[in-house]
């Protein structure tokens, strides 16, 4: 049997400790009601620039019509690129939910077998991580994928020497991690005004463009 300075003991430690719980559950729940608001008020952003860019190859090219007596021609591309990707939140962290891929246009066309991936579904990103991707993409397209109107766009383009291209991200996004988690697509244009570079390892100077955000069905891929 307990005797009274035992029982005592315990009934003044429950008494010390009763106030405290009160306010310890308020904590607590005050805690899990911001961490519910962050999950539905913060949404989740990436930004996105471009830090150098090389254009090798880019030109219409004649195609042997192999002595049938026709010809045609085919549009030759060849673009280096390092992109800098950041989570610009410094507290929150994302997730790809889907491949952030990247594709060229021009003249509003998109240069088919031009896609390429950024980051992989299920990359993640801590907060304020910025990532460097080195891209290479090329290809050969048949020139009537481009059209008339962008043929003659290249054509003063050619003549001064300056090319005005676009590169495209598109992809899904989520904090992470959170509890709730919140999806948002993504949709970034950066446009870029390139010198076809001279052969060789020639330095090109190039100054940095930082990526505008765009509607995701905007982009087409």
């Amino acid at each position: 049997m307990a005797s009274c300075s035992d029982r005592c003991f315990s009934y003044n430690t429950q008494e010390k400790i009763r106030p405290l719980l009160i306010p310890s559950a308020i904590v607590l729940v005050a805690v899990i009601g911001i961490f519910l608001t962050i999950s539905f008020a913060v949404t989740p952003r990436m930004k996105a620039n471009v830090e150098d860019a090389r254009l090798n190859t880019f030109d219409y090219l004649a195609v042997d019509g192999g002595g049938n007596n026709t010809a045609s021609s085919s549009f030759s591309y060849n673009l280096s690129v390092a992109l800098a990707i950041r989570n610009p939140n410094k507290a929150i962290g994302i997730k790809h939910t889907k491949a952030l891929v990247a594709v060229v246009a021009f003249h509003d066309r998109h240069l088919h077998n031009s896609t390429v991936v950024v980051a992989d579904e299920g990359y993640k990103q801590r907060p304020g991580k910025v990532k460097l991707i080195r891209l290479t993409i090329d290809g050969e397209i048949s020139s009537d994928l481009l059209g008339t109107a962008a043929a003659e766009d290249f054509k003063k383009q050619n003549a001064t020497g300056l090319f005005q291209v676009d590169l495209r991200l598109s992809g899904e996004i989520t904090n992470h991690p959170l509890v709730i988690p919140r999806k948002h697509e993504l949709g970034t244009s950066c446009p870029l005004s390139l010198q076809l570079a001279p052969p060789g390892p020639e330095v090109v100077v190039f100054h940095q463009v930082n990526c505008n955000p765009v509607k995701p069905d905007k982009i087409y891929f």
